[in-house]
């Protein structure tokens, strides 16, 4: 058995990032567009300053300051400035007049400030009292405020985010380098095994892990191109493999990755000429994990356990696809918290105990803890790392990892 660092550390080693494409920013804004996660493949600068141009701040009058400032001051109006398009160039704004102008608007030429509508008054002559003086360039947004032109909007590996985009929209960028989606293929083998649904004859139970791996996966940014059940059948499931591994870079099994008879997976794996880089680690729940590859084809085996497999992904499997799918932060999150009761570990194992981490920051655990109780899974959104026969008490710091 290996160490969980060591494991991570051979995945993430061996994971490269996808190669980039070029994706316009359209398709990526549009109703309907997928979610999953995507990362910047390349450097992305902006082409022009942000705001393009001085603009007001409000709905008022563009002015120059020293004119309201005299008392008893009025300016003559002098027309006004919308939102939009407008004519180029703007007509200087002269001595003594106000131009009305709008929030957004571009300040012309000969304004040194924006005065606020409701600090002056609209004479029945239409001259413009002043109520209240303003300060040179006051309620002005002056160009390159936000950012400067060749200012970095994304680095390689990081997240697009639905703020990063709209900076991106902001600046006017059409299209950019993003790294390729990665693609998995999903396995469940066993017998026992039934879709939800279906009729449960003496002995079976039904499948739990396929669109639980699947949600887990998109949301990591992959595309899940298959979820297949299979039989303990040694054809059917090499023909499991195979069609798999023509449709995906990344096979994922669930169960077949122990030692029992029926446990066919990573036997006939190796016979399909798949070279193992390990098996098993050092922790609990999920001992039996595999991983290895036949040329450009990754394959991870997942232990059967629904708890074993979705922790199993969590902590490795999903930090090998943000790999793939470019991110320069794989590994898993973790966030701060304070238990609200003891965490004890007897084993000789570490043990990733399923808890909740509240938006206070308390954590609790969920409840029993073996690698079969899903219903604790179901109402945990984390796991905490109890060292082999150590106790983390009430009221101590941890470290959720979550998902």
């Amino acid at each position: 058995m290996i160490a969980y660092e060591e494991a991570i550390a051979r995945l993430l080693d061996g994971f490269q990032p996808n190669p980039a494409e070029q994706v316009s920013l359209a398709e990526l804004v549009q109703p309907g567009a997928p979610t999953r996660p995507r990362f910047a493949g390349a450097k992305v600068t902006s082409p022009i300053p942000l705001p393009p141009f001085d603009n007001s701040a409000v709905d008022g009058y563009a002015v120059r300051a020293a004119d309201t400032s005299v008392a008893d001051a009025a300016l003559q109006p002098a027309g006004e400035i919308p939102a939009g398009p407008v004519p180029t160039p703007l007509p200087p704004l002269e001595p003594g007049t106000g131009r009305r102008i709008f929030t957004g608007a571009p300040l012309p030429p000969g304004a040194d400030a924006v005065i606020m509508q409701e600090d002056c008054e609209v004479q029945p002559t239409g001259q413009i009292l002043i109520l209240d003086p303003v300060k040179p360039w006051e309620n002005i947004r002056f160009a390159g405020d936000d950012l400067k032109p060749g200012t970095v909007l994304l680095e390689p590996g990081d997240l697009l985010t639905p703020q990063r985009l709209a900076l991106l929209q902001a600046c006017g960028i059409e299209s950019l380098s993003l790294t390729s989606v990665p693609t998995v293929a999903l396995i469940a083998s066993g017998s026992e095994l039934r879709s939800a649904g279906s009729p449960l004859p003496p002995g079976c139970i039904h499948e739990s892990n396929l669109g639980a791996l699947t949600r887990l996966f998109e949301s990591a940014g992959a595309r899940v191109v298959r979820a297949t059940l299979v039989a303990d059948d040694p054809t059917a499931t090499r023909d499991a493999i195979e069609a798999a591994s023509q449709e995906a870079q990344l096979i994922v099994t669930v169960g077949g990755a122990s030692v029992g008879d029926h446990d066919l997976i990573k036997s006939t794996a190796l016979e399909a000429g798949f070279r193992l880089d390990f098996w098993r680690i050092a922790m609990k729940p999920g001992k039996p994990f595999f991983a290895g590859r036949r040329e450009q084809t990754w394959l991870i085996g997942l232990p059967g356990n629904p708890v074993s497999a979705f922790a199993t992904a969590v902590l490795l499997a999903l930090p090998a696809v943000r790999q793939l799918a470019g991110s320069s932060s794989p590994v898993p999150e973790t966030r701060p918290g304070i238990l609200t009761q003891p965490l004890a570990n007897p084993d000789s194992r570490r043990h990733f105990m399923r808890v909740h981490l509240d938006q206070d920051a308390a954590i609790r655990s969920t409840g029993t803890q073996g690698s079969h109780i899903l219903s604790t899974l179901a109402a945990a959104n984390g796991l905490v790392d109890v060292p082999p026969q150590t106790t983390l008490e009430t009221g101590s710091v941890a470290r959720v990892i979550v998902w």
